[in-house]
């Protein structure tokens, strides 16, 4: 009975790795509806604006820098190729600041390798520096996984995500760009810590709290 158990579990987690796609894409369903309702605000040249996921999308950006004019372009689900397909509007309106989160669905849904993924992003802030030269870009690490909450899709990640965050940093350096850590503060013994997240990956208010002081000097 107990040989057979291992059997089945191992089976069971080899067709887990094997429903992960090469590349991840966006939500048909709420990807579309989401952006739809962002783009009501074009964006100007007065904003900042906070590109990214769910991490993004669920951050009050406006109200935790009231004084600046925020626009938080953050959409759950979202992938490197998803910001890639709505970038045009953002820097469409030559906003004078991105900070980009980006990348975690990538890592965590799918198989795609860090050089590949780093491509992308690539691609990314190519079109940003063609159409919008004078934007001010931030790289923003990636955070932390919990692994412990999730360890169906998390397992393992949390290394993926800081190889991940070592490209980006050598890519910041290689471009000029600003390359903001907040892995460093937001982790402890390498992963994130419980109380700072609700399931794993997404963020409480103490989360929130050590994101937005890491990044209040370069938005200032």
């Amino acid at each position: 009975m107990k040989k057979l158990l291992l059997l089945l579990l191992a089976a069971a987690a080899a067709t887990n790795v094997a429903a992960q796609p090469d590349t991840l894409t966006v939500n048909k369903d709420y990807y579309p509806q989401k952006r739809n309702v962002e783009e009501l605000v074009p964006v100007t040249r007065k904003n900042i604006v906070m590109l990214g996921n769910s991490l993004t999308e669920r951050g009050f950006w406006s109200e935790y820098f009231q004084t600046e004019r925020v626009l938080n372009r953050g959409i759950g689900g979202d992938c490197i190729s998803g910001m890639i397909h709505r970038i045009g509007p953002i820097v469409e309106g030559q906003p004078r600041a991105i900070f980009i989160m980006g990348g975690a669905n990538d890592l965590v849904f799918s198989k795609i390798s860090g050089e590949k993924l780093l491509e992308q992003y690539e691609r990314l802030l190519g079109i940003i520096a063609r159409e919008s030269p004078r934007t001010k870009i931030y790289i923003q690490s990636l955070l932390p996984l919990n692994e412990a909450m999730n360890e169906k899709f998390f397992k393992g990640k949390n290394a993926r995500i800081a190889a991940f965050n070592a490209l980006l940093r050598d890519m910041a350096a290689r471009r000029g760009l600003t390359y903001i850590d907040i892995w460093s503060d937001m982790q402890r013994d390498g992963i994130l810590p419980a109380e700072y997240t609700f399931d794993g990956i997404h963020l409480k208010a103490d989360g929130y709290r050590i994101w937005i002081e890491k990044i209040r000097p370069y938005i200032k």
